[in-house]
């Protein structure tokens, strides 16, 4: 699909699309969706997705070709070592052909491995391409975190690094792509999206470079994307419009501020974008299906695909909380057998006394609790009504203290800020104690999201 200069009705939706234009020629896509809305007659109109991916969209299904995926290390010159990333080459990869590629990068703290572990990038495009409604595409999955530092005790630290990777992109990992792998290497059959964190550098990178990339699409941005104003005029500037620009977000997710930033600065200046607001937070499932979407317009004719309506709803107004990952093994969820970091702020965890201690003890000492894969461990002291103590999280190394926490008989609350990029972020706990149990609850007490999605993602402990 490819989006013209030319303004089309304002979109207010999240889209994708799949299947050919049936008939001698192309409907604009603005035209197209309106059909499709209306419910009317579509003889001669393009075909349209569904408003969300089916709940077995992400199955391993035995009787269908699978792609193969590859870890590949290439030496990256603007960083100074050697990197890796992981390749999905799609069913029936032959080396006589050229494919398409697709960049699509990873959220912070994750690495090249997460869109096959934490999500379920092989399953969808496995899926997608056995049904015939993704093209065939090589599909490139990048450590974003451009540095040749280790990772620090707390990766929100790691913010900035995030911005470096645009140099490693284009000048090291693009070229090796391109020269170990059949692939088309122009822009228009260049794609580049991403979750979180890497969707801010899909939307940035791909927006600064519209030369290289046509099609351009961010999922939940995290607040490294740049300010709206600053990406619609680069867009207006440049010299070819994209493909597609693809915005997407879950209702739930209070980073969804500078999406919906970029949505109304590019509807105001009349440029051509997808709108999708999916049900749901910061999670696994919005970015699997997402994905799911997004594929499906990829490397597609003009006017060959029709754009479904959002499945959430939202109106500008700031979103509490910063909702959860999906659960493992969920149709919306994380890829079956996937342990999913870092639950989100509005998580609630069972917290279990570290073994040899007694519940006797009351809620002083040391106690663990599972959040997926990861564990987070808390150290409470008891002083009358006041609770003190750490806790710590494998994702996250490092101890984090509390001073003010409170006690009233089983009851326990306590809070601290955290500071990233100048943002100030409240993160709030309450428990119950019940015998060798806490009941507990995270929530994001304070501190806003940027307005224009500039500053730091929330912590995650």
């Amino acid at each position: 699909m490819r989006l013209k200069n030319q303004h089309f009705a304002k979109l207010g939706l999240f889209a994708v699309a799949l299947g050919l234009a049936i008939g001698p020629a192309p409907i604009p896509f603005a035209a197209a969706q309106s059909a499709a809305s209306r419910g009317s007659d579509r003889t001669n109109a393009a075909l349209a997705l569904p408003n969300h991916a089916p709940e077995d969209f992400i199955r391993v299904r035995p009787d269908i070709p699978k792609g193969k995926l590859e870890t590949v290390t290439y030496n990256s010159k603007s960083i100074g070592v050697d990197r890796k990333a992981v390749v999905y080459l799609p069913p029936g990869y032959d080396r006589n052909k050229k494919y398409p590629v697709m960049y699509l990068m990873h959220g912070i703290g994750g690495n090249e491995t997460h869109w096959t572990t934490l999500c379920a990038a092989d399953e969808v495009l496995d899926n997608l391409i056995a049904d015939g409604k993704a093209v065939p595409m090589i599909i490139v999955m990048p450590n974003g975190r451009a540095t040749a530092e280790p990772p620090s005790q707390n990766f929100m630290s790691d913010f900035n690094y995030y911005a470096d990777f645009e140099p490693d992109l284009l000048q090291d990992l693009m070229p090796y792509i391109e020269s170990h792998y059949s692939v088309k290497a122009d822009r228009d059959h260049r794609a580049i999206t991403g979750l979180s964190m890497g969707g801010g550098q899909g939307l940035n990178f791909g927006i600064n470079n519209i030369d290289k990339f046509a099609w351009i699409g961010g999922f939940s941005s995290a607040p490294n994307l740049q300010p709206a104003d600053v990406l619609v005029q680069k867009v207006r500037q440049a010299k070819e419009s994209p493909s597609l620009l693809w915005i997407g977000c879950g209702d739930k997710d209070n980073l969804i501020t500078g999406s919906w930033n970029l949505h109304l600065g590019l509807d105001k200046a009349k440029i051509d974008h997808v709108w999708y607001v999916d049900t749901g937070g910061h999670e696994v499932a919005v970015w699997n299906n997402n994905l799911y979407l997004f594929a499906q317009m990829l490397f597609k004719p003009d006017g060959s695909v029709v754009p479904p309506s959002s499945v959430g709803n939202y109106n500008g107004e700031p979103v509490g909380g910063f909702g959860g990952m999906g659960a493992p093994g969920t149709g919306r969820g994380a890829k079956p057998g996937a342990g999913a970091p870092g639950g989100g702020a509005g998580s609630e965890f069972i917290a279990r006394r570290e073994k040899g201690g007694s519940a006797s003890e009351g809620v002083a000492g040391t106690w663990l609790a599972k959040d997926g894969d990861n564990e987070i461990r808390f150290v409470f002291r008891v002083e009358g009504s006041r609770l003190t103590g750490t806790l710590e999280n494998t994702q996250m190394p490092g101890a984090i203290e509390f001073k003010d926490g409170k006690i009233e008989g089983g009851n326990i609350s306590f809070n601290y800020v955290r500071q990233m990029t100048g943002q100030d972020f409240q993160i709030k706990w309450t428990g119950t104690l019940s015998g060798d149990a806490i009941k507990l609850k995270r929530e994001l007490a304070g501190g806003g999201m940027p307005g224009v999605g500039r500053g730091a993602a929330p912590a995650k402990n």
